[in-house]
């Protein structure tokens, strides 16, 4: 069902401001204890299946409170209003548990991932557990998708490591080493609540702590959305569980695995 709202979800001026000028905002309490319950159960049915780390992707297809969550709940207009834009599409959502003794995940920005091209894409990242320092906060390097920088994406190992970066897409420049740079950057990270909520660009460089806690698990729920005017791309090095064969290359989103969410 797409959301026809007339307008556009209400959002704090700061937090517009730190969104376009930071490429990442927190919204405390983003979401109500009743949506949050209802997104760890959903979140907790798919992980009864193992796979890697970062395949947990898709999962509204098949999940009613999933879909309600990222079609129907006030999220494609926060989307829409974060992306000033009139409309909004779906791309896909994601599961990131990171278990205890969880390594940490690798500095990169998504959009070398996605078959997609395009400024207004972001992600919503909802917190469904306590996020601290040491069970895997995220990290964002400040501004960092204002500089129109495209990175090698990494191969991912089973746990969300890295085995490497892909070298061979001459379309992006190889990952620097950022760990050995933070001095130079200014690195933005929250604790988190349940439901507290990350927003943030495609393009904004970001990672993600290891999880040091004994036994705690770290759950969060990202919908990654996309404004008008994004089309569809492949190229080297994307996820491929992300291919439309609907679509080629140049077409607008609009398709069954990348449905409108929003329209005004």
């Amino acid at each position: 069902m797409v959301n026809t709202m007339q307008q556009q979800a209400s959002v704090h001026p700061t937090t517009q401001k730190r969104f376009d000028e930071d490429g990442v905002a927190l919204i405390p309490s983003g979401i109500d204890t009743d949506a949050i319950e209802r997104l760890r159960k959903a979140v907790d049915r798919t992980l009864t299946q193992p796979t890697n780390y970062f395949d947990h992707v898709r999962i509204w297809e098949d999940d009613q409170d999933c879909a309600w969550y990222c079609l129907e709940s006030p999220i494609p207009a926060l989307a829409a209003t974060l992306l000033k834009s009139s409309k909004i599409n779906l791309l896909f959502d994601q599961i990131f548990a990171k278990e205890a003794g969880a390594p940490h995940t690798p500095w990169h920005n998504d959009q070398p991932y996605w078959p997609i091209r395009g400024w207004p894409v972001m992600t919503v990242w909802l917190a469904l557990d306590e996020v601290t320092t040491d069970s895997g906060a995220l990290e964002f390097i400040c501004g960092s998708h204002l500089w129109n920088r495209w990175f090698q994406p990494f191969d991912d190992g089973e746990d969300g490591s890295s085995r490497g970066v892909y070298q061979f897409n001459p379309e992006y420049e190889p990952l620097p080493d950022f760990d050995t740079q933070r001095e130079r950057y200014q690195i933005l990270s929250w604790p988190m609540n349940p439901g507290d909520i990350l927003v943030f660009h495609g393009l904004t460089v970001h990672g993600a702590r290891a999880n040091r806690t004994p036994q705690q698990r770290r759950r969060g729920y990202a919908v990654r959305y996309a404004g008008k005017g994004t089309t569809y791309f492949k190229s080297l090095g994307m996820n491929p569980q992300l291919f439309n064969d609907q679509l080629s290359p140049g077409d607008p989103l609009d398709s069954v695995q990348y449905p409108v969410a929003y329209e005004d």
